[in-house]
């Protein structure tokens, strides 16, 4: 008798657990529609679909009149929207194929064809390390999580939903991802609820720029994550690692640094290094008066991943020598502050997008320094940058504001190298 009952039980447990054995496929990924590379007269808006569809792209001009784009038959559709009008807020409204009606909205806000003389201001928001999953995400494959995965009835994780929500509310021309977009290894499917969803209502308006980070590769070398994003391409990588952008009067140029250096054992950062011959490059040519750097390696950090000896002795020198503003970086899943203004370039650590904080360690060389889920908002009008980082309840964490002279050490240091640059600081208003 005991032999049967346990024999039954053993029947039932087996039943039981079936519906959540990992037997089946993930979802496919699937995506809201979303903006990518902005640029004065163009922009992308993107959409990943579950199966193969026809889509239609409706944008309206600042006269009001519209023009329809068409995507047939894809599931990766990327509608080339070109003839915008330099300085403009865009409307667009994916739909259908031939629909007028319904479907997903959003603005595309291209940046002006030169410095904002008016007064005009550039808004930029930057987050890092957003990757934190949700608690069902393991059980996708399953019989019972299976749809309801893939009809997206399950909530995102909270923190990066909370921290999407801030982002989206700021309105920021672009956003800056510092790397880590998605956790443990950069797979495919767990960027629907990793990333696109939790940012849903950011990417209708504005363009996510993102620099890989070290979970970002781990899929096939980070080939999966450079797919759902459209991003310039550069010419020292010939790909989307290392590549460069202008806003206005705001340059901003992302670095992949996980190139053969990242991880024990690796290589140390040396000047032939691709990103670092692509940054001496750009800050050569470049003529926008603000200059802001980002790759996912922090050059100091209070926090567990410690400061890079390699980057303090190969990059930080290019970053001083040509004016650098802001080098932002991850990794470090906290917010730091290195360097006051007029103390050189300033270091932002931003790793608290919405996996697991770090504990930060006592540095004297760290300004401002928390172990808190955050993201951080950037304004640029004429002379003056204001950095705010802000936790997820809205408190400041810190605030920093920088100013360019048309005189003085620092200017006449950018002169030098950078003559073209140095005249249009000479021209900012203010």
């Amino acid at each position: 008798m005991t032999t049967r009952i346990w024999l039954r039980r053993g029947l039932w447990a087996l039943a039981l657990s079936v519906p959540l054995l990992p037997l089946l496929d993930a979802p496919p990924l699937a995506t809201g529609a979303y903006v990518q590379d902005v640029r004065s007269t163009s922009a992308i808006v993107c959409k990943v679909t579950g199966a193969s569809a026809d889509l239609d792209l409706l944008v309206g001009d600042e006269l009001g009149q519209v023009r329809r784009l068409v995507s047939r038959g894809l599931r990766r559709h990327a509608f080339v929207v070109e003839g915008l009008a330099p300085g403009q807020q865009h409307r667009w409204r994916m739909v259908a194929a031939g629909a007028l009606d319904g479907g997903e909205e959003g603005r595309i806000h291209t940046p002006p064809a030169g410095d904002t003389g008016d007064g005009e201001p550039v808004r930029f928001a930057i987050v890092g390390d957003s990757g934190g999953l949700p608690w069902w995400i393991w059980m996708q494959t399953s019989w019972l999580f299976r749809v309801p995965a893939e009809q997206r009835w399950l909530a995102a994780a909270g923190e990066v939903t909370a921290i999407g929500e801030r982002v989206a509310a700021a309105e920021p021309d672009f956003v800056l991802h510092v790397g880590d977009v998605v956790y443990p290894r950069g797979h495919q499917q767990h960027y629907g609820p990793g990333f696109f969803r939790p940012f849903a209502a950011a990417l209708r308006q504005a363009p996510f720029y993102v620099a890989l980070g070290n979970h970002d590769v781990m899929d096939d070398n980070g080939r999966q994550a450079l797919a759902n994003f459209a991003l310039p391409r550069g010419a020292s990588t010939g790909d989307e690692r290392c590549y460069s952008f202008a806003f206005g009067p705001v340059r901003v140029i992302a670095l992949d640094l996980g190139l053969d250096v990242a991880g024990p054992g690796g290589k140390p950062l040396v000047a032939a290094h691709p990103a670092v011959v692509f940054l001496q490059q750009q800050l050569t040519t470049c003529e926008e008066p603000w200059v802001v750097v980002m790759s996912h390696y922090p050059i100091l950090s209070a926090s567990r991943q410690a400061d890079r000896a390699d980057l303090r002795l190969t990059l930080l020198p290019l970053l001083e020598d040509y004016g650098v503003d802001l080098y932002l970086s991850g990794h470090d899943h906290t917010y730091q502050r290195f360097g006051e203004p007029g103390e050189g370039v300033i270091q932002v650590v931003s790793g608290g997008g919405g996996k697991s904080l770090y504990p930060i360690r006592p540095d004297p060389r760290v300004r401002v320094a928390q172990s808190v889920y955050h993201w951080c908002r950037v304004e640029v009008v004429g002379r003056l940058l204001e950095l705010r980082a802000l936790a997820v309840d809205g408190s400041a964490i810190d605030s920093v504001r920088l100013r360019h002279p048309a005189s003085g050490l620092r200017f006449e240091r950018i002169h030098a190298q950078n003559p073209g640059r140095a005249a249009r600081i000479r021209r900012l208003p203010g």
